[in-house]
């Protein structure tokens, strides 16, 4: 049951992805503001947000391709 809970529907995993994509923009131009201000910590610190949202929407996504166990 708490599997289900985490499988999005096909319509789910589109929003899923485009949203995802949304705030990768957000956190790049923001990393590329942090690097043309010099704020070195700061760039790292959106670099590993980044792929966070890419690491979290790559296993939301996979887990609506793997085969219901029964």
């Amino acid at each position: 049951m708490k599997n289900t809970l985490y499988q999005p529907a096909p319509g789910r995993t589109a929003q899923i992805l485009r949203e995802s994509a949304i705030v990768s923009r957000a956190i790049a131009r923001h990393q590329r503001e942090a690097n043309l201000q010099g704020r070195t910590e700061e760039t790292h610190e959106m670099e590993a947000l980044c792929s966070g949202v890419f690491r979290m929407t790559l296993a939301l996504t996979q887990l609506r391709q793997q085969p219901n166990a029964a």
